[in-house]
């Protein structure tokens, strides 16, 4: 195989509020994240470009800042593109095999083929799934490597979005001098990322992706991505009742909304916040958070179930992600009024455990089907610039290692406890 056992990925998402990079190493078997950074950007709305330049710009200043952290120069990433205008084409792709043993590149026929298959004028081919396999009449999920038969089924589904909002989120990212590794749908990796698509064999899963401006709604089934809806509400709504009642910053208010509502506190007169206004001081309890936000929260909810309730009472799942994820207020009253369990998810993995993230995170493990399926041997960042920055790095300035001085403190430290 020549794919190397070690190799570095990026991911980037334009939001309607930010841009997110996320930076990860895989190694030895798994995702090693290296770095995550959001960056603020007001060109986009209801993923529409508004100013092409300015976000150029702000995506030229990202990638420059992240870089830099990093160590090594940001030349490619993975693209995360909103299921905006999601549609889904399924179809079956036959491959001759002879009465030999199937191979990757048998596999990798089939996807291309189905690659050939017209699609509605309006939307493009983002993300192919493969959905199952057949050989010699048995289904199943797993590849089929090896096995011997003449033909090779492959059920896909062509997962789709629009195509003016993919060709314009692909040039902007190419005008400020980043190359496209790879395009990914943001639904699709979210599910891919947290499993959901197993856990959809067996009963509907619901995904409820709250952001500011948005909610998409994804539902799986019998491990399929079958529909995505967009609710065009999401955690502005609150934000901007906070910031007519009180006239506070916006990134304060966004904090406020996400960690202080609590309508179960012992403490609601307790203050969480204090400003200044005119030369006075004034001050927030969380009484006052919670009652400016019951009437807009109570809204938001009803709107996100009344679109799924029918799925729900029969027995879905309902994932609850995004940046409604950190605002635990609205998983609760989404519970009780959908009358059942909402399960809050994140990823668990160390440096990327923020639910905006989910996306770029799946990224990863998307693209990386795709490498071993072709043998590739991919880097986003300069591999060796960025090994030897690590080398460098490693000593500190009387030449010793970094784990060489942790273990002579730790010998230290079990020295006096002797004493």
């Amino acid at each position: 195989m020549s794919t190397n056992i070690k190799q570095i990925y990026a991911a980037l998402e334009l939001s309607e509020n930010e841009i997110r990079i996320l930076v990860g190493e895989y190694y030895n078997t798994r995702f090693n994240i290296i770095r995550a950074d959001k960056f603020e950007t007001n060109a986009i709305s209801d993923f529409s470009i508004n100013n092409k330049e300015e976000l150029v710009e702000d995506i030229r200043k990202a990638i420059k800042e992240c870089s830099g952290k990093v160590g090594a120069q940001i030349e490619q990433v993975i693209l995360i593109i909103p299921a905006y205008n999601f549609k889904r084409f399924p179809l079956r792709s036959k491959v001759v095999i002879g009465n030999e043993a199937v191979r990757k590149e048998d596999i990798g026929r089939a996807v291309s083929n189905s690659l050939k298959t017209a699609v509605d004028r309006d939307v493009m081919v983002v993300n192919p799934m493969i959905v199952r396999y057949t050989v010699n009449g048995i289904s199943t999920r797993r590849i089929p490597e090896r096995e011997i038969c003449d033909e090779l089924y492959v059920d896909i589904d062509l997962l789709c979005a629009d195509i003016n909002m993919c060709y314009d989120y692909v040039s902007v990212v190419e005008a400020a001098g980043v190359k496209i590794l790879d395009i990914c749908l943001n639904t699709y990796a979210t599910a891919r990322e947290a499993a959901l698509f197993e856990e959809s064999l067996n009963r509907n899963v619901i995904i409820m992706d709250v952001n500011r401006s948005c909610t998409f709604m994804t539902l799986l089934s019998k491990g399929k991505l079958i529909s995505t809806e967009i609710i065009y509400d999401g955690l502005n709504s609150l934000i901007n009742k906070i910031y007519r009642t009180f006239s506070i910053p916006y990134n304060d208010i966004n904090k406020l909304v996400k960690y202080s509502v609590d309508y179960n506190s012992e403490y609601s007169d307790d203050i969480v916040y204090a400003w200044s206004d005119q030369g006075k001081t004034q001050t927030m309890t969380t009484r006052m958070l919670n009652d400016a936000l019951r009437e807009p929260l109570d809204v938001l909810s009803d709107k996100l179930i009344t679109m799924c309730k029918p799925i729900i009472d029969g027995g879905a799942e309902l994932i609850l992600t995004g940046e409604g994820q950190q605002m635990k207020a609205l998983a609760e009253i989404l519970s009780r009024k959908a009358n059942t369990r909402i399960r809050s998810y994140y990823p668990d993995t160390i440096g990327v455990r923020d639910p905006s993230l989910t996306a770029l995170y799946g990224s990863f493990f998307v693209y990386r089907d795709k490498v071993l399926m072709n043998e590739l041997n991919v880097n986003c960042i300069d591999l060796l610039k960025y090994d030897s920055l690590i080398d460098h790095k490693e000593l500190d300035s009387e030449g010793e290692t970094i784990t060489t001085k942790i273990k002579n403190l730790f010998r230290q430290y079990m020295e006096k406890g002797d004493n």
